[in-house]
């Protein structure tokens, strides 16, 4: 009994570790693509940012519908295999999904490279088209990635996937913001031979999308090296395994798709609620005549405001990414206590981090887009503050989503996202066309989206475990810590931010806010030495508060 124990909690340690460690590449990932957007502004401009940003909203609906559930649906496929000693058939799984994710990944890349205009226009940015079909083969190659992301997910580490996000986004750092230099450069001479200054823009989206492309291929090349590397350790365990029921293809198929489907359905309703926010804007912009701000609101609105609170919410992406398999396999044994166990630490690790960056970007609104992009406008700026309530609920949402689907609820998150799009898109246009809040709209109607995918996905995830939600470590601890931390940085801002603007001001109050978040958490047991334990390099960390009686 103490055994099993034992074993249940190094498994759920690292069931945790490894969510740590992908969510950790994540929030990584999102910091670069930060440093990525900031000098890429600079470069294109906020016209530049909205053709990029149409391009990649279309490029995102075709590769959720064409392979953005290949990942998830083979680490939960592989996993299945792999805990019951069945690597023949794990082993034919991630044949089969290789072949599919090449065809489906060629169809894909085709289609959108072939008819990028038209589906530029449909945007209502025809220029982005140049963008859209330099992204199109990034389709082919991130379908085959996502078979080996999702092959070694199922084996129960995250270590491949999160070192080659790190390896995709470096190399599209280096890439993009090189070509989008240099086209935006020809595109200005193509603009000044047929009076258009839009082509510089145009061109160096169009540049910017190029990193894409290559920094996939040198992410799946990555992958590709470590599978042969590792090739021979799990071939031993195929050719060791007694199984004498070898899966048909045609079985393999039809699991397959019965897994990919309800993932991608789910992920299409967050993604077209992406598309469908840059198309009702801009349609109705236009409808009032404002066609001359749309382009550039939505540069604000993608390029600033959407790549900041997209690194916090990179890690509520990765805890639910891993929660996938190892819940799959708990409700298989019908372990209901150790499913609500793993789900309360999940959530109340991702509410400690989300939490305080809501309320930290709120309060240094103005001071972190100076600080960013040197920006003085207050358009980007009350954009954060009308969001940063979205970063808690985003969190909170993605990260339900991916529990429901690893306990087997695939179709909860169609369902209650359904329910929540067709709030939004209603709210979204009433908004837009009676009220003057323009994009603030946008990110006001994405609050309540989230907003009733939360309280739906809690009440489905009570009703399948029984799992009560709980409220004072999870949600007041850090809420309470944040408004303290928040009190200490406007004093600071007080004190020392009175003749304006300044980057090493906000800089130093983003640090001294950091500690006194921290510091007010230990001191209230917000933070608990299992909480630490139980994250990547939570036990140096734990020593190291030891020595100063901290903890």
């Amino acid at each position: 009994m103490s055994g099993n124990g034992n074993a249940n909690k190094s498994k759920f340690n690292n069931f945790i570790v490894q969510g740590g460690i992908l969510a950790l590449a994540g929030v990584l990932v999102r910091i670069l693509g930060l440093a990525k957007r900031i000098p890429l502004t600079y470069i294109i401009g906020d016209v530049g940012n909205s053709y990029y940003s149409a391009a990649y909203e279309i490029y995102n609906i075709v590769l959720t519908v064409s392979s953005y559930g290949i990942p998830l649906s083979v680490s939960k496929l592989v996993a299945a295999r792999v805990n019951k000693g069945q690597y023949k058939n794990a082993d034919k799984i991630f044949k089969c999904t290789l072949l599919f994710a090449l065809v489906v990944g060629f169809l894909a890349s085709s289609l959108v490279f072939v008819f990028a205009a038209p589906l530029s226009n449909m945007m209502h940015e025809p220029m982005s088209y140049l963008a859209l079909r330099v992204l199109s083969p990034t389709l082919f190659v991130v379908a085959i990635m996502g078979v080996f992301r999702g092959f070694f997910q199922g084996q129960g580490t995250m270590v491949p996937t999160a070192f080659s996000q790190l390896i995709e986004q470096i190399i599209l750092i280096a890439v993009s913001l090189t070509s989008a230099y240099l086209l935006s450069k020809k595109g200005s001479l193509v603009g000044d031979f047929l009076k258009n200054p839009n082509y510089k823009n145009a061109y160096g989206a169009a540049g910017a999308t190029l990193g894409c492309s290559v920094g996939a291929l040198a992410s799946l090349a990555f992958l590709i090296f470590i599978y042969r590397r590792s090739h021979s350790s799990f071939k031993r365990k195929v050719l060791r395994d007694p199984s004498d029921k070898i899966e048909s293809t045609g079985y393999v198929y039809k699991t397959l798709i019965l897994t990919i489907v309800p993932v991608v359905i789910s992920s299409t309703v967050n993604n077209v609620s992406n598309f469908l926010d840059q198309y009702i804007h801009n349609r109705i912009m236009v409808e009032k005549g404002l066609e001359s701000i749309k382009s550039v609101n939505w540069g604000i609105y993608s390029g600033k405001y959407l790549v900041l609170i997209g690194v916090p919410i990179a890690m509520a992406n990765a805890m639910g990414a891993s929660s996938v398999p190892t819940l799959a396999g708990i409700m298989r044994r019908k372990s209901y206590d150790e499913a609500r166990e793993k789900i309360g630490r999940v959530i109340k690790i991702t509410m400690m981090i989300s939490i305080p960056c809501a309320m930290g970007m709120a309060v240094l609104a103005p001071e972190v887009m100076y600080l960013l992009f040197s920006t003085t406008d207050m358009t980007a700026p009350t954009l954060l503050r009308i969001g940063a309530l979205g970063i808690v609920l985003f969190s909170f949402s993605t990260l339900t989503n991916g529990i429901l689907q690893g306990m087997s609820k695939l179709s909860k998150p169609i369902i209650h996202g359904l329910i929540a799009l067709a709030v939004h898109v209603t709210l979204l246009v009433v908004l837009l066309k009676f009220t003057e809040l323009n994009i603030y709209a946008v990110a006001f109607s994405n609050n309540i989206f989230s907003l009733v995918i939360c309280i739906l996905n809690v009440f489905s995830i009570k009703r399948t475990v029984g799992y009560r939600q709980e409220v004072l470590k999870t949600f007041v601890y850090p809420l309470v810590s944040s408004v303290i931390m928040s009190l200490v940085i406007i004093g600071l801002k007080f004190i020392l931010s009175r003749s304006g603007l300044s980057r090493p001001v906000t800089l130093l109050e983003i640090v001294v806010g950091i500690i006194v978040y921290f510091v007010a958490m230990i001191v209230s047991k917000g933070i608990t030495e299992n909480d630490l334990m139980a994250v990547p390099g939570g036990t140096k960390l734990y020593t190291v508060l030891n020595r100063l009686h901290l903890m």
